[in-house]
């Protein structure tokens, strides 16, 4: 007689069926053994003429100008013209008045001096009408004659030296403002309300950084340009041109070099007072090894760059500390650190580590539709 099997058993090879059909249907997916190579844009080193530039803040001067000062202490005023103050830029005319000081003693004088006109010549009618009607000698005529006089000369006088101190241009030209008073200011004699740029060629100066003073002198052809603009570099305006006239021999207490360049070509160059930048054209470094500024990283010890080294069927990412030295044109100079034919990553170093694998890329030529433009 056979005896069926008991239900447990039953169930336990159901279940055990089942789990080894799901272990065959879902077999494990295969781990990578590395990392995909990340995309990088390559630049192989070369030894080539090079033409540095070094960029300073400067301030474009007149080739000549003249002083508005203060005669005298008091309180300053201004004419509707200059409601706030002068203002660096304005044209102003000969002669104009720009300002005027207020002296208490001068104003209490011409006060005084026109009371004692009307005090004269009413004297002067009176006694003229005894001298009309036959009662007055001619002598007492002529003392208040002469006292009348004399308060006129007193008054010319007082007009006068109020007169003085209202502050004309001395020549036509536009207003140079390095420190703005307020109306209502207490000015001592002497103090500078502004400049009048004369004529003249066009200078302008800048301090360098007392590191660069070895590579600074006289001859260097300059080109100028002012931040915020659409023209040369993004972000700049071009302006004119010019030359270095004068070095300074020494370096200042605040560890900088002064330095002057003459005004060739002043297209675009703003007013005489405002500020612009001066790119200095150094001498040429012949067969100078440099790179893409964006080639560098910053790292504690300075800067580095990474090489691709040949690994396998591709590349590695090496890290390298390099020292550079001049700038220009968006490149920088390795003084060390690089040899020609080494392959530098100029293109993604940013998010690279040492020991990354990275593949070569180019960049497609302007208006080549790219693979994923082209699926879509």
């Amino acid at each position: 007689m056979i005896k069926s099997p008991h239900p447990c058993c039953a169930v336990l090879s159901l279940l055990f069926g089942v789990l080894a059909l799901g272990a065959c249907a879902q077999a494990p997916a295969a781990v990578p053994e590395e990392a995909p190579a990340s995309p990088v844009r390559l630049e192989t080193v070369k030894r080539e003429s090079f033409q540095p530039e070094l960029t300073v803040l400067a301030t474009v001067q007149p080739g000549g100008t003249a002083e508005v000062t203060v005669p005298a202490g008091g309180r300053l005023s201004y004419p509707a013209r200059f409601s706030t103050g002068l203002v660096s830029g304005v044209e102003v005319r000969a002669g104009e008045v720009l300002a005027h000081v207020s002296l208490q003693d001068a104003e209490a004088a011409l006060s005084e001096a026109r009371l004692r006109v009307q005090a004269a010549e009413s004297e002067l009618a009176r006694h003229q009408r005894a001298f009309d009607a036959g009662v007055e000698a001619a002598a007492t005529l002529a003392t208040y004659k002469s006292e009348a006089a004399l308060a006129h000369s007193r008054l010319t006088a007082a007009q006068d030296r109020l007169g003085r101190l209202d502050l004309r241009a001395p020549l036509s030209g536009r207003l140079i403002v390095d420190r703005r008073i307020a109306p209502g200011s207490e000015v001592a004699a002497g103090a500078v309300l502004g400049r009048i740029a004369a004529g003249g060629a066009l200078r302008v100066e800048g301090r360098a950084a007392a590191a660069d003073r070895d590579r600074l002198h006289p001859g260097l052809t300059v080109r100028f340009a002012m931040s915020g603009g659409s023209g040369g570099s993004p972000g700049t305006t071009a302006m004119g041109a010019g030359v270095v006239r004068e070095v300074a021999p020494v370096v200042d207490a605040g560890g900088t070099v002064a330095l002057v360049a003459e005004v060739t070509d002043p297209t675009g160059l703003p007013a005489p007072g405002e500020g612009v930048e001066l790119r200095v054209a150094l001498d040429r470094h012949e067969q100078a090894v440099t790179v893409p500024e964006e080639a560098l990283v910053v790292v504690d010890s300075g800067s580095a760059l990474f090489v691709a080294e040949r690994w396998r069927d591709g590349y590695i990412a090496k890290r390298r500390p390099v020292t550079t030295g001049a700038r220009g044109n968006g490149r920088v100079e390795i003084v060390r650190g690089l040899a020609p034919g080494d392959k530098v990553i100029v293109g993604g170093a940013a998010l690279l580590t040492s020991g990354d694998a990275v593949t070569a890329v180019t960049e497609p030529a302007p208006g080549t539709p790219t693979t994923q433009g082209a699926g879509q």
